[in-house]
């Protein structure tokens, strides 16, 4: 076993993957419970999640991870001047001296910049690599306007291309049906996990992660319906249950 996969297997709880992004303080200023980082993360760590991903100076603003590993971003952006435009903030270098088990970078394809991110995201997996950490793609399909442009033959695709440059597990937006979903992720090399998208009432958006489920994906990434919802660590525990 080498050292990727022994990280790989902190993120997961029998190879399902229940992880909460928590980096969206960059992104926007409209984040909720994360004004309050320290409540909001240990609602997080101690409702169940096997991994949570931040950036790299909010490390150590993180209560004990207990078991649930931890991911450094390394993507930003900013609603302020071009939310599409993903750049690097970080190296993999300085992310595993702040302890992460894995990194995770954000591509957005079919606008104007992705050449730019997909050789950004060719050096990160260089690096992850050498220094033998898993990386996690955030792979969306958004125009100059970020907006989601994605078919499923385009979400297939971005799989392959995280998969042809590197990466060790992929996020997708799956804006589809569970048959559809099904037939996107059945050839995947890599694991797969889902983004959870707009925010929905509780109940609908548990059946719908069942149906994710059943479609063969490896596990869910979700921000804004984790820590949005009235009682984060119930709702994780309810995840959890038909996730892993």
């Amino acid at each position: 076993m080498n050292g990727k996969q022994i990280r790989l297997r902190r993120l997961s709880a029998n190879n399902r993957y229940l992880i909460v992004p928590m980096d969206h303080g960059v992104t926007t200023d409209d984040i909720g419970p994360l004004s309050d980082f320290l409540h909001t993360a240990g609602e997080i760590i101690n409702g169940g999640a096997t991994a949570i991903i931040v950036h790299k100076g909010m490390v150590c603003h993180l209560p004990v991870l207990n078991d649930v590993g931890l991911i450094v971003h390394m993507s930003a952006s900013t609603e302020l001047y071009n939310e599409v435009k993903k750049v690097l903030v970080c190296s993999v270098k300085e992310a595993i001296s702040l302890g992460a088990d894995a990194v995770s970078v954000h591509v957005n394809l079919g606008n104007d910049y992705e050449k730019e991110m997909l050789e950004d995201f060719s050096k990160v997996s260089s690096d992850c690599r050498t220094y033998q950490i898993p990386l996690l793609a955030m792979m969306y399909i958004r125009d100059n306007n970020n907006k989601d442009i994605s078919t499923p033959q385009d979400i297939r695709h971005a799989i392959r291309i995280a998969t042809e440059l590197g990466a060790d597990i992929v996020k997708i937006s799956a804006k589809c049906d569970s048959e559809t979903l099904s037939e996107i992720v059945k050839d995947s090399l890599i694991p797969v996990v889902v983004a959870g998208g707009e925010i929905k009432e509780k109940e609908a958006f548990l059946c719908r992660t069942e149906q994710y489920m059943k479609s063969g994906i490896d596990g869910i990434c979700y921000g804004r319906n984790v820590f949005f919802s009235n009682k984060i660590k119930n709702f994780l525990f309810d995840l959890k249950k038909v996730v892993i």
